[in-house]
């Protein structure tokens, strides 16, 4: 259904606008690294050895300047890594920057992390590999796998992790994330609190599709499409409601290659 430079391609567009999305977000809030933030020097110090940390932060100091370089640039390479009708070995040289700046950024940044992280890391490893590779090389879907393989599993693994908690069991755990301070959502909290069984229904809902998601690869084209687009209203559910914006991006991202994969599984 796509070829390997198209699904690149997309994939490259849509987790760009997520990674664009939040570098904007820190570079706007740069300004708690500096002496007198939230996250200045001493703070992160402190932070890092509790952590068990055995060395100190790499930027010193003078971290809020580099780090400020970093997200600069790590902004103007997501800009030039969207902007079509460029070279492949530019488009790698992007991505490559790109991921580097993010394991930079975690090094640095402890905190806050959630699996749209992790997913975009594993996103811009398989970019970087696959618009690296000639179109001749037989490896050059490798990366497309990896990142499909990596999706399929984040899903299949997020819904077991749901179905061994008694709360999402019992249909009470969307009421509870939806009634704390960092991911309330107020009006929604009610609703479930006062018509348990909905909280019942969307919870076991997302565990069921979470579960067998995985089936997409190897699924029937209409189930395919069908599961593509739950997955993406779920994502979007999750960004209404709880705030995770860029869970929609980072996941979406990983679509095309899991109709990549598809086509060549099933056949095109």
């Amino acid at each position: 259904m796509l070829t390997i430079e198209s699904a690149a391609r997309i994939t490259a567009v849509i987790v760009g606008i997520g990674i664009l999305q939040g570098s904007l977000q820190l570079l706007f809030s740069l300004k708690e690294f500096g002496s007198s933030g939230l996250f200045d020097w001493n703070s992160r110090q402190i932070l890092a050895k509790s952590h068990g940390a055995s060395r100190g932060w790499m930027v010193g100091r003078s971290g809020s300047m580099w780090l400020r370089i970093v997200v600069i640039a790590r902004i103007v390479s997501t800009i030039a890594l969207i902007i079509p009708f460029q070279s492949n070995l530019l488009y790698a040289s992007y991505a490559t920057i790109i991921l580097l700046s993010s394991l930079f950024l975690a090094y640095q940044i402890r905190y806050g992390k959630d699996g749209s992280n992790q997913i975009s890391v594993i996103i811009l490893a398989g970019l970087a590999f696959t618009f690296l590779l000639p179109t001749s090389s037989a490896f050059q879907a490798v990366g497309l796998y990896f990142i499909a393989a990596q999706a399929l599993f984040a899903y299949f693994a997020a819904g077991i992790s749901k179905l061994s908690n008694a709360q999402w069991r019992q249909g009470s755990a969307m009421q509870s994330i939806l009634n704390t301070a960092t991911y309330g959502h107020p009006t929604a909290s009610t609703v479930l609190r006062r018509r348990p069984w909905i909280g019942g229904f969307v919870g076991w809902s997302v565990i069921v599709v979470e579960i067998i998601f995985p089936v997409a690869a190897v699924a029937p084209p209409g189930l395919l499409i069908g599961l593509l687009i739950i997955g993406a209203m779920l994502h979007l559910g999750t960004s209404v409601l709880i705030g995770l914006d860029t869970f929609f991006w980072a996941f979406t991202a990983t679509f095309p290659s899991i109709i990549f994969v598809h086509g060549v599984l099933v056949g095109r």
